[in-house]
């Protein structure tokens, strides 16, 4: 018959030590000789990972953020409840125990500065207002109050290295440097000198000793950048490090001890990976603490606007020209093109606009071939572009979008109605194109 759990540790040493994850403090299982009686030290690290998880699912209020000020959470906060039976929504850590275990009032009140403006910034400079980003915004506060581990999960140009950037920022550690590794860029070799540093002599060309990132990073937040790429072995190796909080440099037989925040960031399906033998599941739970998944630019075109808005501006302020603008019929362009390179291609197409156009005005027509092609192949039955240039089709199309129109097609695009006009008679376009029969249109 097993021993109850209240008599085969101290309860009370343990959960000083777990509220005080993320800061300074030792964790459970650097700890375990006072417990090595009672339990290993792999059952310690499992217990340590596992509650770490249950706290950031369950916690609502005390842990990571408060909704009152901070005078009215004190006052009623001074122990912490242990429920007898399993963990329920209500374990939470209150402020003053967060307070005394290391966290300042300014990082403990810091989830109450992420708000959004008008314009659809918030603070921590990411922009987005879809109820997707509004969880992104929400977990990197919760993020930023602690120091587990975080997983940022999103398709090629989401922004995860911005997001990974923001939570250091708000965190405790923004003092300290933030380090940014691609682990698909380097070999198995390099990729490990760059993260644990070598020794003189420890290969060909070493001719001094070279600290590591995890090294230089003491203190500080380091992103591992698509850490699905990591061969197995260097898995193995950064498995341990995290473990034992310490690296040995290559060539080297004396350990450092280290600490650093890790977030790691992946295009790629890791549970996937696991299932392939090609990523450690015991790393996967090691890193994946909090999870943060970026929605891709298609499945929040709401924000394009306003991440347009934002790319003007800094566009203006570093080249010091006048602001430029996009028409009405550029902008819905925009939002009907589904971004396989996400924020970042939108990014780029503003560039090329702004460097390509000889107006303040940015129009449909200056827009890359393949998002005018969103208008000109969105065919219907009665409708066919079959042999024709391109602005002919963007004319003919936002015509026979709007019935023939000419005012609304010229906006849509962004011409003038004269100009509209003239290139129909240009190409040969008949006045009555797009109408359909018994209605009369200007």
């Amino acid at each position: 018959m097993g021993t109850e759990i209240r008599r085969r540790l101290d309860l009370d040493a343990w959960l000083s030590d777990l509220k005080k994850l993320g800061g300074q403090a030792r964790t459970l299982s650097e700890r375990h000789e006072s417990l090595q009686d009672l339990m290993d030290l792999a059952d310690l690290q499992m217990l340590e990972e596992a509650t770490k998880r249950i706290i950031v699912s369950l916690s609502k209020k005390a842990l990571y953020g408060f909704s009152q000020p901070m005078e009215r959470e004190l006052a009623g906060a001074a122990t912490i409840a242990m429920p007898s039976g399993p963990l329920e929504p209500g374990f939470i850590l209150p402020a003053r125990e967060l307070l005394d275990s290391g966290y300042s009032p300014s990082s403990v009140e810091r989830v109450d500065r992420f708000a959004m403006d008008s314009t659809g910034h918030y603070s921590d400079g990411i922009i987005g207002s879809t109820e997707g980003m509004r969880r992104v915004h929400h977990l990197i506060s919760k993020a930023a109050t602690c120091s587990l581990p975080v997983l940022i999960q999103g398709e090629s140009g989401t922004g995860k290295e911005l997001v990974a950037r923001a939570i250091h920022q708000k965190s405790g550690r923004q003092a300290r440097r933030f380090f940014s590794e691609n682990c698909s860029a380097l070999s198995e070799s390099l990729l490990e000198s760059e993260l644990f540093g070598h020794v003189r002599g420890a290969f060909t060309g070493a001719d001094r000793d070279r600290k590591g990132i995890l090294e230089l990073a003491h203190g500080g937040t380091l992103l591992l950048d698509e850490i699905g790429d990591m061969s197995i072995r260097m898995q193995s190796k950064l498995l341990r490090a995290l473990q034992e909080r310490e690296v040995r440099p290559v060539g080297g037989k004396e350990t450092i001890r280290v600490d650093v925040r890790i977030i790691s960031a992946t295009n790629r399906s890791l549970r996937g990976l696991i299932k392939e033998g090609a990523f450690r599941e015991d790393l996967f739970y090691r890193i994946n603490v909090i999870t943060i998944d970026l929605p891709p630019l298609r499945e929040r075109k709401e924000d394009i606007p306003h991440l347009v808005a934002h790319f003007l501006d800094r566009i203006a302020a570093d080249s010091g020209f006048p602001r430029r603008e996009f028409s009405a019929g550029a902008l819905e362009l925009l939002a009907g093109y589904d971004w396989p390179g996400n924020i970042r291609e939108l990014e780029n197409v503003v560039q090329r606009a702004v460097a390509l156009s000889e107006s303040e005005r940015i129009n449909a027509e200056e827009l890359p071939d393949r998002i005018r092609h969103v208008m000109i192949t969105e065919e219907s039955q009665d409708y066919s572009g079959v042999g024709k240039g391109g602005e002919q089709l963007m004319i003919e199309k936002a015509l026979h979008n709007f019935e023939g129109d000419k005012t609304h097609a010229a906006r849509f695009i962004g011409w003038s109605r004269p100009k509209l006009y003239r290139r129909m008679r240009h190409y040969g376009v008949p006045i009555q194109f797009g109408r359909h029969p018994g209605k009369s249109r200007p």
